[in-house]
């Protein structure tokens, strides 16, 4: 191939992958945060990235909740409204059975974005930065840095796998905003997503998804990559004094142990 016909094929190249667009899937269960709720979807539909869709799942609400989501997606123009899928759920089903049976209604490739009712996004280019991660067809699962509150304090961060290490040996690290490729879920056995009972797990919600499925992608040798931009504001009361010692904190504590000391289930 000559000088010029190289040169021509390589910005040809280029401008290819530069139209390589990631379609995003935010999956948002919400429950009674009907003061917050509106900056959680205003925080979507700011983004500068335009290739998104939400499902918004109404976890049996007992607030206005459910009337303010209504209301807010359906004073969207209908280029907007047309992202949005509203499921107002019969019975609880938590996090863990939310994220499962949605992902279920999600192409392979799609990444799939974690965002909870009452919290929102923090960057308004924040879904161009997390598709540039996910142009390396290598990552599996990719997270951002967050904020409690309005403050700096956050637990994120780069996960570095010691040669004999499993994801269940090393510190959660992998928290808000957390996203993945959808297939990496869907290989997951149902059984990691359930307590001894045989009941979805309820607790420690986030670790009982992410753990079973960055076990697999990583035996798989993909990438789970920290993203070092806080991305994501965690609604929190830190002015609240019990809130770490509180009963739910502490089976919290315990669940998280529970799923860890299990591992992975085959």
């Amino acid at each position: 191939m000559e000088g010029t016909e190289i040169a021509t094929h390589r910005s040809k190249e280029r401008r290819t992958k530069a139209l390589m667009k990631n379609k995003f899937v935010f999956i948002i269960p919400y429950f009674n945060c009907e003061e917050d709720i509106r900056k959680t979807i205003y925080s979507i539909i700011s983004q500068s990235y335009d290739d998104w869709r939400v499902v918004l799942i109404n976890d049996m609400s007992t607030d206005k909740t459910q009337l303010v989501v209504k209301e807010t997606v359906e004073s969207l123009p209908p280029q907007l409204q047309c992202k949005f899928l509203l499921v107002d759920n019969t019975e609880k089903h938590g996090e863990v059975r939310n994220t499962i049976k949605t992902v279920r209604n999600i192409d392979d490739n799609d990444v799939v974005c974690r965002l909870d009712g009452g919290d929102w996004l923090t960057e308004n280019d924040l879904l161009y930065i997390i598709n540039s991660v996910y142009e390396d067809p290598d990552v599996a699962i990719a997270w951002t840095a967050h904020r409690w509150s309005y403050t700096t304090q956050n637990i994120s961060g780069p996960m570095n796998l010691s040669p004999n290490q499993t994801v269940y040996q090393h510190p959660w690290v992998s928290s808000h905003l957390k996203t993945f490729r959808c297939k990496h879920l869907k290989r997951v056995p149902e059984a990691n997503f359930k307590d001894d009972d045989g009941n979805y797990i309820m607790i420690a919600c986030d670790q009982a998804v992410f753990l079973p499925m960055m076990h697999l992608a990583n035996q798989d040798g993909k990438k789970l990559q920290f993203i070092p931009i806080v991305g994501y504001h965690y609604n929190i009361d830190l002015t609240n004094k019990n809130l770490f010692t509180s009963e739910r904190s502490v089976r919290q504590k315990m669940s998280a142990e529970r799923i860890r000391a299990r591992g992975f289930v085959s």
